[in-house]
């Protein structure tokens, strides 16, 4: 290490701290090319996992599971007889993450648009977590239903949420559309919300704001 050049800051954080197990390594093989990039950094993971040990997380719902390597990255930090509910509308991506998860049992994919299937969900509540990392424009749903159904003291977390940058411009990017800026901005105002959570944004590659739910 004492030899090493970086980069960037992102490259020395992911050197030193982005360790991945072979499930992990190997859904991300499976992302490249056309899936290439859009999943969370391996130093994300780690975060995720540090927060999942810290708060005593079982339970938790995935809304986007891509090739699932965000469930395997939090799965890896779960105890036994922990869990994850992950949501996925596009039957490709949810046939690739079946595919990468299929030897963890604590593993759930559920298949449809997360606005519908997040109803089947509800008898297993209360949950310890929810990871939103879905499409933009339903990101307030989303939490609606986090609210309802994450138990005191749990995690919230939205991944994305500076929305290339988008929310703190004066005026709105191109590829950006003007409710999903909204959407985004609202998420974001109500986890910052001191009177029911203890919320921070961090500044990753995309932006995660993390909040424990205290109401």
């Amino acid at each position: 290490m004492n030899h090493e050049t970086f980069n960037s800051r992102e490259e020395y954080i992911r050197t030193l701290f982005g360790h991945e197990n072979v499930a992990q390594k190997s859904a991300r093989a499976s992302l490249a090319g056309a899936h290439d990039g859009i999943s969370i950094h391996a130093e994300e993971a780690r975060m995720l996992q540090l927060l999942i040990r810290l708060a005593g997380v079982k339970k938790i719902v995935e809304i986007g599971t891509l090739g699932g390597y965000s469930a395997l990255s939090m799965a890896a930090a779960l105890p036994e007889d922990g869990h994850i509910w992950t949501l996925e509308k596009d039957p490709a991506r949810a046939k690739l993450a079946k595919e990468n998860t299929q030897n963890d049992t604590r593993i759930t994919i559920v298949e449809g648009d997360a606005v519908q299937t997040l109803s089947s969900l509800a008898a297993e509540a209360p949950f310890d977590m929810a990871f939103i990392d879905a499409d933009k424009l339903n990101y307030t749903h989303y939490l609606d239903w986090a609210e309802q159904h994450v138990r005191k003291g749990g995690l919230i977390i939205g991944d994305n949420t500076f929305l290339f940058d988008a929310v703190w411009m004066q005026e709105r990017p191109p590829r950006v559309r003007d409710t999903a800026l909204q959407a985004m901005r609202d998420f974001n105002k109500r986890l910052s919300n001191p009177e029911k959570y203890l919320g921070i944004m961090l500044p990753t590659a995309e932006g995660m704001t993390i909040a424990l739910k205290l109401f």
